[in-house]
């Protein structure tokens, strides 16, 4: 008799409906951030320390003084190199919330051209973001947790929520920082130039921020969620109005299903039934 012999099974129903007890990491809370990081948010450009790597120790080098002659600078191959959740503190003010920091580090190439667009030189360079928010993560007692899930140095004890961070950069532009110069000790009123003294990036960020916890629960899987935005966005100018102006890339931090590849899902079309843009 073959093994698998449906009439043995009529019991089990093909889209039958349980309720299974799992451990999971609930959210609870979250927000999206879509940012135009400009020079006024990032400073100017600086050396980057390792040239090859992100370095375990994040410090930022000397700002960059351009070549003496050049008329343009390019950003080049921006990768966000490291995020860094540097605090996560309870709010004395608001029970359950938790003020929460966190660093963008951000490697790039500038790439230098004199006024007849010829290649002078390039070098590798690093800005850094920070960005700061409160969310509500719940309260609970200290507790000891151990598992060989995931490797881990003996027993974490804490009794703060997690920290979640998903981010996507892309470089915008990049402009030569021109500061007025004497060029001979007489009088300077119809000898001065403008030189470039530093370069300054725009850089667009997306990210998504979750406190969550290990939690016993029964689910239901309706698709995914994007956050709504979180408060306190910086005022953008020039080339940040476009950027603000895309639409939040939601699929980029949903991932599809099984039967969202297969094209099974129809009741939407990134799979998202939950406030999705």
């Amino acid at each position: 008799m073959p093994c698998c012999d449906n009439t043995h099974n009529s019991s089990l129903q093909p889209n039958s409906v349980s309720e299974d007890c799992i451990i999971a990491y609930k959210i609870f809370d979250q927000c999206r951030k879509q940012i135009c990081l400009t020079p006024c948010i990032l400073g100017p450009a600086r050396c980057a320390r390792n040239n090859a790597q992100c370095s375990e120790i994040i410090q930022e080098g000397d700002v960059i003084v351009p070549p003496i002659n050049a008329a343009s600078v390019s950003l080049d191959d921006l990768t966000l190199c490291r995020i860094l959740i540097t605090k996560k503190k309870e709010n004395p003010f608001r029970t359950g919330y938790w003020d929460v920091e966190i660093k963008f580090v951000f490697n790039y190439t500038l790439t230098f051209r004199d006024s007849e667009c010829e290649f002078i030189t390039c070098c590798h360079a690093t800005s850094i973001y920070t960005l700061r928010m409160t969310l509500f993560g719940s309260i609970g007692s200290e507790t000891a947790m151990a598992t060989d899930l995931v490797n881990t140095a003996g027993i974490n004890t804490s009794s703060g929520p997690f920290v979640s961070v998903e981010a996507k950069a892309a470089g915008l532009a990049a402009e030569l920082k021109l500061t007025p110069r004497c060029n001979c000790s007489c009088d300077c009123d119809d000898n001065i130039t403008e030189v470039p003294t530093a370069v300054c990036v725009t850089i667009g960020l997306f990210a998504i921020v979750r406190l969550f916890r290990p939690v016993n629960m029964v689910v239901r899987n309706f698709g995914c969620c994007v956050p709504e935005e979180c408060t306190g966005a910086e005022a953008a100018t020039n080339v940040c109005d476009f950027f603000n102006s895309l639409t939040f890339p939601s699929d980029m931090f949903c991932p599809p299903t099984l039967s969202d590849i297969q094209g099974k899902n129809t009741s939407n079309s990134n799979g998202c039934n939950c406030g999705c843009e």
